[in-house]
C-alpha cells in the first residue's frame, strides 16, 4: 500500500490485511477544521469500513422493437461508514447515545436533617438515597461522610445497620430487612448526614440523547500488516455518526459498540471531496 504505483507492475505489497487507528474530533464552525479540543483516540478499534453508495436511473432508447438502454445517469454518490470499537469510556458511550459527558456534583460534602427516604416502607426492597431536593447521593464511604437512618422523626428510632437495613454506600442504595426489628411494614423512614465529606467525590455521567447525531472530523491511520510502517491517513472532512444497533451489557464476549454513519462535504475544508486519502513514499 505505497500510494501510486509508479512502475505499471503488480506488487505483493499492495495486499492489505488491514489494522490501524481512528480518531475524532468536533470542528471549528469558523475553519471548519478540528477545534480546540483536538482530536481523540476512540481506542481499539476492531473493524472499519466504508464504501460507496450510488443512485442511477437508466435511459431507454425505443427506437427498434427491443428497447435497449443506451445511457445510464449518476443521481447521486454517497460515502457510506461504518466501525466498531470495543473501549467503553464515557466519551465512546455518550457517542454512541448521541449524548453528553459531563460530572454529576455528588451532594455528600453538605449536611442535611430528616430527609424522607419513604412514607411508607416496603420492607425487602431497595430505596435511592437522595436530599431535601431529590439529587441521588453516592459514595457515602467516602472520607468524613457520618450519617444516620430513623424510623420517623416524631418517634426518633435509630436503626441499626445489620439488623434493621444493608446499605451500599458507593451507590447509594439501602435495603430495608424483612427481619427489621426497629421498624415495621408501611413505618416511615428518614434520614440524615450529620458531617460531610472531607473531599466531594464527584461522578463522571453520560447524559443520552442530547444530539441528533455526531458531526466531526473521522481520521483512520490504515496500517497494513503485510507491508508494516507504511501508514495511510484517510480523512473524513465532515462525518456524521450514529450509534448502531445494541450495546451488549452483559454477555461472554467484549462488548463492541458500532456506528454507522455518512462523509459529507465540508466546504471550508475541501468543497468538493467528502474525504482525503494520503501516504508518502517509504524511503
Amino acid at each position: 500500500m505505497p500510494g501510486i504505483n509508479e512502475l505499471g507492475t503488480p506488487n505483493t505489497l499492495d495486499y492489505v490485511l488491514g489494522r490501524g487507528k481512528a480518531y475524532f474530533g468536533l470542528n471549528d464552525a469558523t475553519t471548519g477544521l478540528v477545534d480546540v479540543n483536538g482530536l481523540r483516540d476512540l481506542g481499539n478499534v476492531t473493524a472499519f469500513a466504508s464504501g460507496i453508495e450510488v443512485e442511477t436511473r437508466d435511459h431507454k432508447n425505443s427506437r427498434d422493437c427491443l428497447a435497449q438502454i443506451d445511457a445510464t445517469f449518476v443521481l447521486s454518490q454517497k460515502v457510506n461508514l461504518s466501525f466498531s470499537l470495543d473501549e467503553m469510556n464515557f466519551e465512546n458511550l455518550a457517542d454512541f447515545f448521541s449524548g453528553e459527558v459531563s460530572t454529576y456534583d455528588n451532594p455528600h460534602d453538605v449536611t442535611f436533617a430528616d430527609v424522607s427516604i419513604a412514607l411508607d416502607v416496603n420492607l425487602g426492597r431497595w430505596y435511592e438515597l437522595r436530599d431535601g431536593t431529590g439529587n441521588r447521593i453516592y459514595n457515602l464511604d467516602a472520607v468524613g461522610v457520618v450519617y444516620t437512618l430513623e424510623k420517623d422523626a416524631a418517634i426518633d428510632v435509630l436503626l441499626v445497620e445489620g439488623t434493621d437495613y444493608e446499605i451500599d454506600e458507593q451507590l447509594g442504595l439501602v435495603f430495608f430487612k424483612t427481619t427489621a426489628t426497629n421498624i415495621a411494614e408501611g413505618d416511615p423512614v428518614i434520614w440524615s448526614i450529620t458531617t460531610g465529606a472531607t473531599t466531594p467525590q464527584n461522578l463522571d455521567q453520560v447524559r443520552g440523547l442530547q444530539r441528533a447525531q455526531v458531526i466531526g472530523t473521522l481520521l483512520f491511520v490504515w496500517d497494513n500488516a503485510n507491508n508494516c510502517g507504511q501508514k495511510v491517513e484517510v480523512r473524513f472532512h465532515r462525518a456524521q455518526l450514529t450509534g448502531d444497533g445494541e450495546l451488549p451489557m452483559i454477555g461472554d464476549e467484549e462488548t463492541v459498540a458500532s456506528f454507522t454513519g455518512v462523509a459529507g462535504i465540508n466546504s471550508l475544508v475541501d468543497a468538493t471531496s467528502p474525504f482525503s486519502i494520503r501516504t508518502y513514499e517509504m524511503l
